[in-house]
């Protein structure tokens, strides 16, 4: 049976060198009082030192800040004290910039894995299994003919975590199996038994699959719940962990540390599906470049289809359908597990308002790597001649690709969304057009920093890619980008072209970009949809 415990004493049974699962999925579910506990006693005595967290998503608020919230640190970001983290494996680190940031200065050895990758390995780990078996990261910077997930020289002096195999003449990688020692998992409620359940929790993420893969490795399993109840509460279906595998439990002391989203002092049950909401429609995003992207992107939408939104820009496209009465039959969905319902944009993001369905993280990744997908929008920070996108190492920091790869390697559709520059730039929409005053840095490279999405691997898989930018709409083929619409407004050579390191292929047949993108009244998109 699991004992109940003070703040200091669970954090005293992280010893140096272990290897620590980190729960949480940016801003939910992080278990935020276990690691301000744990910085505190590294502040005080100088241990546990050399840890290797081990995160999916890592809990944050996408801030290098030492107090971006109300005096408190936030996330993976509260252990950012130097000789604290020896080194670090994830899916994203985007949400810690801290870690990030010393991963991309060489101060903490980076693995940085496919969401997708870290979420099986915990199965694979609490399974007794050596790795994991998969297509997933061919081609990209996963790849041992690339960086074998080991982005800096730090990491590159470990054991390889990834190695290239071939079965049946066909590609295929194989990823280690971590060994954890130690796991921080957030939790509703336990019971007296420490039986934990999730009700709370807005994102169902892999805190079974890590218990266990602790568990099993004769680790220690420590929970952070908001609750303590009685026994025979819970009812069995609701409990998500049994208490004979957890070891130590901690009612959390701050409930600023239990928020179920580290921006939203109320619980929001209409994320969790316990109500349904009449005010969760999304709200018209503002006239912007941005909805000019978005508008474009949403032109590709068919009833029917089930489809996937990313962070950032492709959180929007759930705006703009809602706007032009596209949501017909088709499902969007979150790679953190909710399918339906309204994608909430922001540090919100992946919660889901009035979900018709909520999976675990693990489940719905493995989903999208079966090819459930139709569709899906994602962000890019970099192109190059042939199609590549880094979207995980810039401005210094190695921010990782979190369910990037599992889900553009295994969608039938690709679209990536983005500005046609980097950096500030002024850019006005007039006359059903653009007309553009001032830009700023190339996203158009020759080659890319990193390849998160390999546009190589894309084309020999037969996948449908487009790039939608303000100014202009790019196919992937075998013979490269091919130009294929360009904005009313703008200068072929100077503003596209010119502006780019590599020469585009021009369509024969390119034509302009609908005029409607570019004025405020609705579309009518939908007019003919069934």
């Amino acid at each position: 049976m699991p004992k109940f415990v003070t703040l200091e004493e669970a954090v005293s049974h992280v010893q140096d060198n272990m290897e620590l699962i980190v729960g949480g999925f940016s801003t939910y579910s992080s278990p935020e009082e276990l690691l301000e506990g744990l910085a505190a006693r590294y502040e005080a005595t100088g241990h546990p030192k050399n840890l290797t967290t081990i995160c999916g998503i890592t809990p944050g608020d996408k801030t290098e800040k030492a107090e971006p919230l109300k005096g408190l640190n936030i996330g993976l970001n509260r252990l950012r004290a130097e000789g604290l983290i020896g080194a670090v494996k994830a899916g994203l680190l985007n949400d810690a910039r801290a870690i990030s940031k010393a991963v991309g200065g060489n101060k903490i050895a980076g693995i940085i894995y496919p969401m997708g990758v870290v979420m099986n390995l915990f199965r694979t780990a609490a399974g007794g299994r050596p790795g994991l078996i998969t297509k997933v990261g061919l081609g990209t910077y996963c790849d041992p003919r690339h960086e074998g997930c080991a982005v800096n020289e730090k990491a590159r002096q470990m054991a390889a975590p990834v190695e290239l195999l071939r079965i049946d003449g066909e590609e295929y990688l194989f990823y280690k199996a971590f060994k954890p020692n130690a796991c921080f998992i957030r939790a509703t409620y336990a019971d007296e038994d420490g039986n934990l359940s999730m009700e709370h929790e807005a994102v169902l993420g892999p805190e079974l699959e890590a218990a266990v893969a602790t568990h099993n490795n004769g680790g220690v399993v420590i929970a952070q719940v908001g609750e303590i109840v009685r026994r025979g509460t819970l009812h069995p279906k609701s409990v998500r962990i049994h208490g004979k595998l957890v070891d130590f439990v901690v009612k959390a002391q701050n409930p600023g540390n239990q928020r179920q989203n580290i921006f939203t002092p109320k619980y929001r049950p209409e994320l969790t599906g316990n109500i349904r909401t009449l005010d969760a429609a999304v709200e018209p995003l503002a006239m912007s470049v941005r909805k000019v992207i978005t508008r474009r992107a949403a032109m590709e939408l068919k009833p029917g289809i089930i489809i996937n939104l990313g962070v950032g820009m492709p959180a929007g496209i759930g705006s703009v359908a809602a706007e032009e009465g596209l949501g017909r039959g088709m499902t969007m969905s979150v790679e953190a597990g909710a399918m339906g319902g309204v994608v909430q944009e922001g540090q919100s993001f992946p919660g889901t308002a009035n979900p018709e369905a909520i999976f675990t993280q693990t489940d719905m990744i493995d989903m999208i790597n079966g090819g459930m997908l139709d569709m899906t929008f994602l962000g890019l920070a970099e192109i190059d001649e042939k199609g590549n996108v880094n979207t995980s190492k810039f401005a210094g920091r190695s921010n990782g690709p979190g369910g990037f790869i599992d889900i553009s390697q295994n969608t039938k559709k690709v679209i990536f969304m983005g500005n046609f520059t980097a950096g500030e730039c002024d850019i006005a929409l007039a006359d059903g057009g653009l007309k553009i005053h001032k830009d700023s840095g190339v996203k158009f490279v020759r080659q890319v920093q990193q390849i998160t999405f390999s546009g190589e691997y894309a084309v020999k898989d037969g996948q449908e890619i487009m790039y939608i930018t303000e100014r202009a709409v790019f196919l992937l083929t075998k013979d490269g980008l091919v130009l294929t619409e360009i904005a009313p407004g703008v200068d072929l050579q100077k503003d596209i072209i010119g502006k780019m390191e590599f020469a585009p292929i021009v369509s024969p047949g390119l034509k302009l970009m609908d005029p409607r993108l570019f004025r405020a009244e609705k579309m009518g998109l939908n007019q003919g949809a069934e």
